[in-house]
């Protein structure tokens, strides 16, 4: 799967994707000075990717349609550790198949997981 994930991820959650075969890049690695939300939304288009997110602007699906993108994948703000990050992302893709949430936001997080 291609995924894009946002700078405002722990940059330790693309290697880890990696591992598990998928095309990762993060933000971190295309910019040196980050990236305007809609330059992000560009480049998630492209391909199209999973966006993996904390950015609670995303959520606007007005602004961000997820159907033009692989889906957008919000993790809710919350005082999460790297591994609680990785874990929860891990746990969904382990446990969901693409056609339930392709086109879709999904939003994460350590009560719930609610694909919209």
């Amino acid at each position: 799967m291609r995924i894009l994930v946002d700078e405002n991820v722990s940059l330790a959650l693309s290697p880890h994707l990696r591992a598990l075969g998928h095309e990762v890049e993060h933000i971190s690695e295309l910019a040196s000075k980050g990236m305007t939300d809609e330059e992000i939304w560009k480049v998630s288009q492209v391909g199209p990717r999973l966006l993996i997110t904390r950015d609670f602007h995303f959520t606007n699906r007005y602004r961000f349609d997820p159907s033009k993108v692989l889906a957008i994948l919000y993790i809710r703000i919350g005082n999460l550790s790297v591994e609680d990050e990785i874990e929860l992302v891990d746990d969904f893709l382990r446990n969901y198949r693409l056609e339930e949430f392709k086109g879709r936001l999904v939003t994460l997080s350590t009560e719930e997981i609610k694909i919209r």
